[in-house]
């Protein structure tokens, strides 16, 4: 063995050497995480979970779920089971903020970030460096004072997330420019007692004027804070954002065929149609949901689960013209079916279904 070998092969013993003894035992023992355990910075407690498929050569999304007031149980999410589980494993942070820290997960109206948020950018840390991440896959949501953290973590972090959504939040509407630039969702209940509904109806016409794109509002009529009941039965939610990726480009689907519009003998529009051809792919063409229009105004969306609707709030006698376009799940619109034109005899409308 000549003298350069030798030297080489020492250079790389001692590297290999220096490694072992500076490698983190905390990350160490946290890379072995399967399943669902809480796991804790000092008093701060957090529940990780990974999928027990994991795979250490591939990519996983991260997903940050910021809970409400003293609601901790997060054991059981729905990421964690199938069909999430097997077809779009992620990664999951549950912080827990106990009752007593009274400034939660902060909020877009305070430029500090909370002690408990401080805790969770530093669980976030150690899962970076523990697991392989898909850093243009963070994806971040929130229930009432969760809703209001997922604001304030937007805010401080305008680059961070690849979507998010909140429930029963409570905005500061000046973040609308940093809303504006991810996907999002908003949900809220119409009859909200303890947080007001206005400025989340507030912060999504700021952004619709600040020129945005990719947001979408849902209001329940008469629903109270208990929100969250309604947005677990959103079929396409899930979906949705786990189809968000930063920096990715998408295309307009295709149209809608073969639209159909009838008069039954009750009075109602009975509207019909096909989901354009590939719909059932993953890709630009997989339809999120359909929107209908009538008289150019769009009247409601239609899931791409079904590909009928029964218009009855038109009141007649009067002409309503009917388009309908498919949206994906980027928020593209395809362009409008051919338009159908039906005469409403003079029958008083009622509620649509």
């Amino acid at each position: 063995m000549n003298r350069i070998t030798i030297y080489l092969f020492l250079a790389i013993f001692f590297f290999l050497s220096c490694k072992k003894e500076n490698e983190n035992p905390v990350i160490k023992q946290m890379s072995g995480v399967r399943g669902y355990q809480n796991w804790y910075i000092d008093n701060f407690r957090c529940g990780l979970f990974v999928p027990p498929s994991y795979d250490i050569s591939k990519k996983y999304p991260l997903i940050i779920y910021l809970h409400g007031y003293t609601d901790t149980t997060t054991w059981n999410l729905q990421w964690y089971n199938e069909p999430i589980v097997s077809d779009n494993p992620c990664i999951v942070l549950t912080p827990k903020c106990p009752r007593e820290e009274i400034y939660g997960w902060g909020d877009s109206f305070d430029p500090r970030t909370s002690p408990m948020m401080s805790k969770t950018y530093q669980m976030m840390d150690m899962v970076r460096q523990a697991f392989n991440l898909d850093q243009d896959r963070y994806y971040i949501y929130g229930v009432s004072m969760g809703g209001y953290g997922t604001y304030g973590v937007i805010q401080k972090n305008p680059d961070m997330f690849a979507a998010g959504y909140a429930e029963c939040g409570g905005p500061n509407i000046e973040i609308a420019p940093i809303i504006a630039s991810i996907p999002f969702w908003i949900f809220h209940g119409s009859d909200d007692p303890v947080v007001p509904v206005q400025p989340d109806r507030d912060l999504y016409k700021a952004v619709l004027d600040y020129g945005g794109t990719q947001i979408r509002y849902t209001e329940y009529p008469g629903v109270a804070h208990n929100v969250w009941d309604y947005v677990g039965k959103e079929t396409t939610l899930n979906s949705w954002l786990l189809a968000q990726r930063k920096g990715s480009v998408h295309n307009r689907p295709d149209a809608i065929s073969n639209f159909t519009a009838d008069l039954s003998a009750d009075n109602k529009v009975h509207l019909q149609w096909d989901l354009p051809d590939g719909a059932d792919i993953a890709q630009d063409n997989k339809v999120w949901y359909c929107r209908i229009y009538r008289n150019s105004k769009a009247i409601t969306e239609v899931y791409n689960d079904r590909i009928s609707y029964i218009d009855s709030t038109a009141n007649g006698p009067a002409d309503f013209e009917y388009k309908i376009t498919a949206v994906n799940f980027y928020f593209k619109e395809s362009v409008p079916s051919q338009s159908i034109t039906i005469k409403l005899k003079g029958a008083k409308g009622r509620k649509g279904d």
